[in-house]
């Protein structure tokens, strides 16, 4: 008798197992034939090179891919401006050896109306200091990482957009570094951003809902960081280095400066001056934020 039970026992198990297996096959099938399609589905696009069937201007590429491609772009120097309007990734080959030069007047890539990743670029002016390296409008999900800006108007230029990553760049004698305008939820992280003493490194204006400004290394700026009309700004562990004025605001609340490494060691907290008014109230009133506790080191920042 007690075998027939543990014969039984293991008869039910094994239908169990049975069971188990029908249900967990078809489930990592239906994943795998689902990642088989996303891959199938996503095309790559090859820009320079030696490829005989491989673009010679990046438009052309951006211009015949989808929303999901991949256009690659190999080494070399790209004298053209580049509108991206599609949600695809545009990958250099190098983040040094990969240059775009504009070739008009205003900006020398525009992101518009589009969620797309912007990588291991750089984007020079050629010491036209008129024109904008990077301008974002009306985009959505934007990544613009491992990139160099050198010599522009304004070296990242964002306006009208949200749920923006800006991070691990390095922006070099523009006259201002990063700049958005009517912004939400936008992360700046692990920049390096030498300015020209013209400008602000790093300025929000018009922001609502939650925005970081994180780990960043900012220098020789007129303002470091100026925040403008903005709301839940998280300012941390940046470094602000002989900058004229390390940091400003105007009608901005609700800000939060959090181990921040002020030009020097210090031990007491920072004041960080700014001012309230503009639009109801038609006169300036002194206003003060602090930093309570302070960096004693600069941080190690790579961009």
């Amino acid at each position: 008798m007690k075998k027939t039970l543990g014969q039984q026992k293991i008869l039910i198990l094994g239908i169990i197992l049975i069971f188990l297996g029908v249900c967990i096959i078809p489930s990592n099938a239906e994943t795998i034939d689902t990642q088989s399609k996303m891959t199938t589905e996503s095309d790559w696009f090859y820009v320079g090179g030696t490829g005989l069937e491989n673009y010679s201007r990046i438009q052309d590429a951006i211009d015949d891919a989808s929303g999901g491609d991949t256009v690659f772009v190999y080494s070399g120097l790209y004298n053209e401006s580049i509108l991206l309007n599609k949600s695809i990734t545009l990958l250099g080959e190098d983040q040094d050896t990969t240059l775009i030069i504009g070739s008009n007047e205003s900006e020398i890539v525009h992101i518009d109306d589009t969620s797309a990743v912007f990588k291991r670029f750089t984007v020079d002016s050629q010491e036209n200091e008129f024109i904008n390296g990077i301008y974002i409008s009306d985009s959505w999900a934007v990544h613009i990482t491992e990139t160099t800006v050198r010599s522009c108007e304004y070296g990242i230029l964002i306006t009208s957009s949200e749920s923006l990553t800006i991070s691990n760049n390095t922006l070099q004698n523009c006259s201002s570094g990063i700049i958005g305008v009517i912004v939400g939820n936008v992360t700046v992280s692990g920049n390096i951003i030498d300015g020209n003493g013209e400008g602000s490194g790093i300025e929000i204006q018009a922001a609502m809902f939650k925005n970081y400004i994180r780990r960043n290394s900012i220098t020789n700026n007129t303002v470091g960081i100026n925040l403008v009309f903005t709301l839940f700004t998280i300012i941390q562990e940046n470094n602000l280095l002989q900058n004229q004025q390390q940091a400003f605001f105007t009608t901005s609340f609700f800000s939060k400066w959090q181990q921040n490494y002020w030009n020097t060691s210090r031990i007491l907290p920072k004041i960080i001056p700014g001012q309230f008014g503009g639009m109801i109230i038609h006169k300036w009133i002194p206003f003060l934020n602090f930093d309570w506790k302070p960096a004693k080191a600069p941080y190690d920042i790579q961009g």
